[in-house]
């Protein structure tokens, strides 16, 4: 069972509520509620860009993304990442320019990001804005999503990129089915890309949000991981253009399909055994506000149920998590999402029953 050291801390905190009253038990048909005491949290990544610089214990810029293209940069305006300046490419290939981040063992994992675009797309030539999913450079096998084009006078779009074997890199030169026609307002409101990778399979898949829905983009294919991390970068190999890529609340986190949220149901100790049961209980996790069930699990014997959440979900979450024992509610907990805050796969989340409580009214 995990520790509980970390409860007698928290103790204190929940009896100091002044606005609320401790209850054994709700009044009617009142579910009592319960603080969720936050353990471990499953975001490998997690940034918002609120802090005045780049935090520079996530990101980086290293030689080869400011020389390939000096006179663009990187910076935090206005709570976002920007990567813009004048392109004056000195080559034809590979002129990227941007951040990247520190590097993750884990290889089953989801990336996601808002990305605005205020780059203009005239000229004959490359101009793309691409977020970047890589195993690290020896080898250099990475996925990407991208808005722009690659080359000629023509229309930007949404299209994918991918290496899976040295030195072939699939889209560069041609789109790969499905792309997308921008929307026409990627310069004024915020896109959300996700890339999804199986660490069991290798399978990618790249995905543009839309009113909710998950539209592929690029084909699925296998791009064997032995890391990851991300780039946040541009590609312009055209001159003279005012090059403007905004980046926010850039997520990595575990594959939802493999990484159960464990919460662990707590009640304290007595005789050498719980004051209350805490094996077989129901634990659900609810979408806040909603009826909508993002998975459920039972209770082990130490209290713990592993809750494997739906994957068709961008995280994180606000959530309502209840635990009942058959059809009788025993407690409900709310986690609330602020920013790039919130549920995600893989978190651990404790709840202390000893202070259960009704709201007053």
């Amino acid at each position: 069972m995990l520790s509980v050291v970390a409860f007698v801390g928290n103790a204190a905190l929940a009896a100091a509520r002044a606005d609320e009253v401790a209850a054994p038990a709700g009044t009617g048909n009142e579910i009592p509620v319960v603080d969720p005491f936050f353990m471990l949290s499953g975001a490998l990544l997690k940034d918002g860009f609120n802090g005045p610089e780049l935090d520079t214990n996530l990101w980086s810029r290293p030689p080869w993304l400011v020389e390939n293209h000096k006179t663009i940069g990187a910076r935090i305006e206005s709570g976002h990442l920007v990567i813009s300046g004048p392109s004056h490419p000195e080559k034809q290939h590979h002129q990227y320019a941007g951040v990247i981040s520190k590097y993750f063992r884990d290889t089953d994992v989801v990336l996601a990001a808002e990305v605005q675009v205020q780059s203009p797309f005239g000229g004959n030539g490359r101009i793309q804005h691409m977020v970047h999913l890589c195993s690290g450079d020896y080898p250099d096998f990475f996925t990407e999503i991208i808005f722009g084009k690659i080359a000629a006078f023509e229309q930007p779009r949404w299209h994918a990129a991918y290496l899976a074997k040295v030195w072939e890199y699939s889209g560069y030169g041609d789109y790969l089915e499905p792309t997308r026609a921008g929307t026409g307002s990627e310069a004024t409101t915020w896109h959300t890309v996700v890339l999804t990778h199986d660490g069991t399979t290798s399978k990618s898949q790249n995905y543009l949000v839309v009113d909710g829905k998950w539209i592929p983009i690029g084909p699925s294919h296998t791009v064997r991981f032995n890391h990851t991390h991300i780039e946040l970068k541009v590609d312009v190999n055209v001159p003279d253009v005012p090059v403007h890529m905004a980046v926010d609340d850039v997520r990595l986190y575990p594959n939802p399909a493999h990484n159960p949220v464990t919460i662990v149901v707590y009640t304290g100790v007595s005789g050498n055994k719980p004051k209350l049961p805490i094996h077989d209980q129901k634990v659900q996790i609810f979408e806040d506000g909603s009826t909508r069930l993002l998975g459920e699990a039972m209770t082990d014997e130490g209290g713990e149920a592993r809750v494997s959440l739906r994957r068709d979900v961008l995280f994180p979450v606000a959530a309502t998590i209840t635990v009942s024992d058959d059809a009788t509610p025993i407690v409900q907990a709310r986690i609330l999402r602020q920013g790039v805050d919130g549920l995600y796969p893989g978190d651990v989340w404790a709840l202390d029953l000893r202070h259960k409580r009704v709201r007053k009214p």
